[in-house]
């Protein structure tokens, strides 16, 4: 009997709506026959990738691709013109040691680039492992189907005294100078205004 592999263990659906873990819309993956049979094929999410089917799909599947690939397109001239700006920079409040107030995640940094560079950019593109904590530059893995580019992002940190900050807020108030003998006389007049 020959080996299982993973090929042999999966069977080819083609996706009818777009979802950020197996691919986009039109696009032929493989997955597990109970995934497809319980998931998928029940909410029409997909069909299995039968003959008949790969041919009624074939120009769905073969105008999808063409977007896809101008997709991928753009967003190669969107790393270049990254690199040529030096990356892509943030401004974010920090304290003395660097350490930012709010942590920057994938969602954060693909607001940035479209803002930037007017292009929709998802966040699951961005392959951010852990949220950045600090000031710096950073490398943040980016992947859109086969392609595969480093995003450099600077982060540069604002210093703010914490103190500054909450006493501007009013959460900290100054502490007015009390003289000998005036702190004693304001619990005594505490004291009896709750005995009235």
């Amino acid at each position: 009997m020959p080996k299982r592999t993973a090929k042999n263990r999966t069977i080819e659906v083609i996706l009818l709506d777009s979802d950020k873990h197996l691919g986009e819309k039109f696009e032929v993956v493989r997955v597990t026959p109970i995934f497809a049979k319980n998931v998928l094929l029940p909410k029409q999410k997909a069909v299995l990738a039968t003959p008949a089917n790969l041919h009624s799909y074939q120009q769905k599947m073969a105008a999808a691709e063409a977007q896809r690939a101008k997709k991928a397109k753009s967003f190669e001239d969107m790393m270049q013109k990254i690199q040529q700006d030096g990356g892509i920079k943030i401004e974010k409040n920090t304290n003395e040691k660097g350490v930012l107030y709010s942590k920057i995640d994938a969602k954060e940094v693909a607001q940035l680039l479209s803002d930037t560079y007017s292009l929709k950019v998802e966040d699951h593109y961005l392959k951010l492992k852990k949220k950045i904590t600090r000031s710096g530059e950073f490398l943040v893995p980016f992947q859109y189907g086969e392609f595969e580019k480093d995003v450099l992002l600077v982060v540069k940190g604002n210093v703010t005294k914490q103190k500054k900050v909450l006493s501007s807020m009013g959460v900290i108030k100054k502490a007015e100078p009390v003289e000998e003998g005036e702190a004693e006389k304001k619990t005594e007049e505490t004291t009896e205004d709750k005995a009235e």
